[in-house]
C-alpha cells in the first residue's frame, strides 16, 4: 500500500547551486522520495514521498545531518 505525502521545510544555509545540489542529492537517496524541489530565495525545500518508504522525521534528520537546520515546518503555509 502506497501513501503519497508531501513535506515542506524552511531550512537554513542554502546558498547557491552547491548547497541546492547537496540537498537534492541527499534527499533523492532516501527510499520512498519521489521528488525534491528547492527554492533558495525562500529557503524552502519541498519533498514528495511515499510514507511506506520514509517519514517526515527521516527527511528532517537527513537535512539536519548535511548541515541544513530545519527552522520551520512550512506545510501549513504551502499550497499546491
Amino acid at each position: 500500500m502506497m501513501s503519497k505525502e508531501s513535506a515542506y521545510f524552511i531550512v537554513e544555509g542554502i546558498n547557491g547551486k552547491h548547497d541546492l545540489k547537496k540537498v537534492k542529492n541527499t534527499l533523492d537517496q532516501l527510499h520512498g522520495v519521489s521528488s525534491v524541489s528547492v527554492n533558495p530565495q525562500h529557503h524552502l525545500v519541498a519533498v514528495d514521498y511515499d510514507s511506506s518508504g520514509t517519514s517526515y522525521d527521516q527527511i528532517e534528520y537527513s537535512l539536519n545531518r548535511v548541515g541544513h537546520q530545519v527552522v520551520a515546518d512550512a506545510s501549513n503555509i504551502m499550497t499546491r
